[in-house]
């Protein structure tokens, strides 16, 4: 019994408390704010009609602009950052993992024309040496960094790393050569097909000059710059919680006007409200891109480690097209063509309904504003 009276009194004390700090906040802070957004001075009485309208008249447009200005600005960035990582970074990632798959599956098939029968060469190399599978696959593996290269993702330093793997995807097809070319001699042709090994780092080489592992530096170094530009930056950041604080503001200014417009001009406005609704619906749908900006940025930050961890088989191919057909669905939401039209559209409508509430509240208070001006 002792023990249940003393958990009902703390919790009535706790009660207590809570209704108390409640009180203090209503007092110090919600109360001096709904008495300055309806029009009351510090004492409660209502201010000069002429003056707050007029105060209004450019108060409401300004704030409501200020909100879609902010808003926007924390949109744009998101945007922007995200065209990066769908025009440039994703298309990168995915040719710089059909480069390394095509240059392993190219020498696994040059391992087994020049050593596929017991270490000897298979009985077709002397008909048809390296056959067409070999140059076909190399040759994939050079577009595919010449792609890289022009997608705009790479930082200079990287992009001269791609022109230095490319120089060293010739010597490695000048050495598999030579070796195919000196066939008969099983010296020459494993030293050829050795050195062509070691500059290619297959199998799995701990040597940072190799091509597989210089490609492999490029696909990490690509998925940290595509994480570093996902999320929220500080400019992005800072104007979302600027916007949602002006916005609350905004809100106030709006439901005081309304309570002041009732009170001294007797004038219900469901214009004024259904002006100050655009800018609402304009934030709205800016948070709504915004969330799908996001949703597409942690699509790229996933495609780029699925990408790295392909490994180099027959239906490689196949994998890197399927998950780059799966980005691009993901990714097809946040095209210019979709949520960024509509934010510019839901921009545009919230600020003719921020200069609509301005020119609203002249319209009320037009004969008290002559009589604000006339007077000397």
């Amino acid at each position: 019994m002792g023990s249940r009276f003393a958990v009902r009194s703390r919790l009535r004390s706790a009660l207590t408390a809570g209704r108390s700090a409640g009180a203090a906040v209503w007092r110090s802070v919600w109360l001096p704010m709904w008495r300055r957004s309806s029009g009351r001075t510090p004492a409660g009485r209502r201010r000069h009609t002429a003056q707050f309208l007029f105060s209004r008249m450019l108060l409401l447009p300004a704030l409501a602009l200020t909100v879609l200005a902010l808003a926007g600005t924390a949109y744009l960035d998101l945007n922007g950052r995200t065209e990066q990582l769908r025009e440039r970074y994703a298309p990168a990632m995915v040719e710089l993992a059909h480069a390394r798959t095509s240059l392993e599956l190219a020498h696994r098939e040059a391992k087994l024309r020049l050593r596929g029968d017991g270490g000897r060469p298979l009985i077709q190399t002397d008909l048809v040496g390296l056959g067409e599978k070999y140059p076909s696959l190399l040759t994939e593996a050079a577009q595919s960094l010449n792609n890289a290269a022009q997608t705009k993702a790479l930082r200079a330093e990287q992009e001269q790393e791609v022109r230095v793997v490319s120089g060293l995807v010739v010597a490695y097809d000048d050495w598999i050569g030579w070796a195919d070319s000196h066939h008969d001699s099983e010296v020459l042709r494993t030293a050829g097909l050795d050195y062509a090994a070691s500059l290619l780092g297959a199998p799995k080489s701990s040597d940072d000059t190799a091509v597989l592992n210089r490609i492999k530096a490029l696909e990490g170094e690509l998925r940290a710059d595509a994480a570093e530009l996902s999320g929220w930056t500080g400019l992005s950041t800072v104007t979302a919680w600027a916007a949602l604080l002006a916005v609350l503001v905004f809100v106030f200014a709006v439901v005081g006007t309304l309570d002041f417009v009732l009170a001294q001009l007797r004038v219900r406005s469901p214009l004024l409200t259904l002006y100050a609704l655009p800018v609402l619906l304009a934030l709205g749908v800016l948070v709504l891109g915004a969330a799908g900006q996001q949703h597409a940025q942690r699509k790229v930050a996933e495609a780029g480690v699925a990408l790295a961890a392909v490994s180099p088989t027959a239906q490689a191919g196949t994998r890197i097209e399927v998950l780059d057909e799966e980005l691009a669905a993901g990714l097809r939401g946040t095209h210019p063509g979709a949520w960024t039209l509509a934010a510019e559209l839901a921009l545009a409508v919230g600020a003719v309904g921020a200069v609509a509430s301005g020119f609203t509240l002249f319209h009320y208070g037009r004969r008290h504003l002559r009589i604000l001006w006339r007077t000397p």
